[in-house]
């Protein structure tokens, strides 16, 4: 088994503490009704949750982002968890009195879930986890807690106030769910095994295109195979369609010129679409990329989807984060699917990231199938490229401490 360089669960005694939580909640909803249509974020922080069932519990986290579309209250979320079997109740407070009153009448069992930590503006800023813990958010709410435990691997590259402050002012630990992925990224990675397929699609084309440099360089990936806003930025960096299918991609500028040098630079690895699938007259229409006419690029065509499952069909190892393209739209989730489904059927390693990739592979019946369904995305590409995410360093650094107060005393 692998050996952490951090706390777990199995480190700290809970029982009876109180014990400030972090999870993953992050998730996707209906654009119209903005009701949760995946819980699967929710479910996968069980475990953790119920473990600490005789701790008195505060929980933190996070539904979309400042001016998105879902940007919303976890009230909904903490009715979830009441059908879930949890004992949760909401405050729409985050570190004021209401917040404050609610934790310290805790009861063993009980659950208070705070409101969506990033109402707080400060939980947007990115700093140091000794920069970030003199924010309101740490300072006011951290000496009513025992133990801070960080289950929340999909924000485990974000070194903010919620995800890191607190692991400066309070003994810390990994819930069983970043645990759990640390242990199996880091077997499926201990060996080299090709060919080494990625799979990389979806919106994010700014910070996804930097991340794709990042995994070429590591000279793990044999073939990248792109689809979503990332196959269409690369096919206009190839001049293969107009500059107006730009549109959609924020950060283009920026994003572009890296695309053509990773373009020169690995010409065998980085695989583009031959065709797509556009909306034309308010249904799909597929064909080839000379025949677009500036209608909606929305999937993949037939001819990129067989040559993607011939190459997925021989992998030792995939590695898919993004849909193939707006999937949500009907009738262009033909493509997500028909790859998702090639790589179930896999024989080598399959890991799906977390996000939309992972919902569809639950919702297809593939979840089985598949190695593994990360929680995270971005996290986790991250730790393929070996870089060290900041929840993993903040909490290695905790771990110090807790062990020289042991050794003092």
């Amino acid at each position: 088994m692998v050996e952490l360089p951090f706390k777990t669960l199995d480190d700290i005694d809970y029982e009876g503490k109180r014990v400030l939580i972090r999870v993953d909640m992050n998730c996707s909803l209906d654009p119209d009704t903005k009701r949760i249509t995946d819980d699967s974020r929710i479910i996968a922080s069980l475990p953790t949750l119920k473990e600490l069932s005789k701790s008195k519990v505060a929980l933190m986290a996070h539904q979309g982002r400042p001016g998105s579309s879902d940007f919303i209250s976890l009230k909904q979320h903490t009715e979830r968890m009441k059908e879930l079997g949890l004992k949760a109740t909401f405050v729409d407070d985050i570190f004021g009195e209401k917040a404050k009153t609610a934790i310290k009448n805790l009861k063993d069992g009980e659950i208070v879930v705070l409101e969506n930590v990033r109402m707080f503006e400060g939980e947007l800023k990115k700093a140091p986890p000794h920069e970030v813990a003199e924010t309101a958010l740490v300072q006011e709410l951290y000496h009513l807690f025992d133990f801070f435990v960080n289950d929340a691997y999909g924000a485990a590259h974000r070194s903010q106030a919620s995800t890191v402050g607190f692991t400066t002012v309070l003994p810390s630990a990994a819930g069983r769910l970043v645990e759990k992925e640390i242990r199996i990224l880091t077997e499926a990675t201990a060996e080299e095994k090709h060919p080494w397929i990625l799979v990389l699609g979806g919106a994010k084309v700014e910070d996804k295109v930097k991340t794709l440099s990042r995994l070429l360089e590591t000279g793990r990936v044999d073939y990248a195979l792109l689809g979503g806003l990332m196959a269409t930025l690369f096919l206009i960096a190839s001049d293969s369609i107009p500059e107006e299918y730009s549109k959609p991609i924020k950060g283009f500028e920026n994003a572009v010129d890296l695309a053509k040098t990773l373009l020169n630079k690995y010409p065998e690895i980085i695989r583009l679409p031959s065709d797509a699938a556009i909306e034309r007259d308010g249904g799909r229409v597929e064909c080839a990329l000379s025949e677009m006419n500036g209608n909606p690029f929305f999937d993949i065509g037939p001819e990129t989807i067989e040559m993607y499952m011939d190459l997925i069909e021989k992998a030792a190892v995939v590695f898919a984060n993004g849909p193939m393209g707006f999937f949500e739209r009907k009738g262009f989730d033909i493509g997500t699917i028909k790859i998702l489904n090639a790589i179930a059927e896999c024989k080598g390693t399959t890991i799906v990231g977390g996000g939309h990739m992972g919902a569809v592979a639950i919702q297809t019946g593939q979840e089985d199938k598949l190695s593994h369904i990360s929680t995270g995305g971005g996290a986790t590409i991250n730790f393929l490229t070996g870089k060290k995410l900041e929840v993993i360093r903040a909490l290695e650094e905790a771990a110090k401490r807790m062990d020289d107060l042991d050794a003092d005393t």
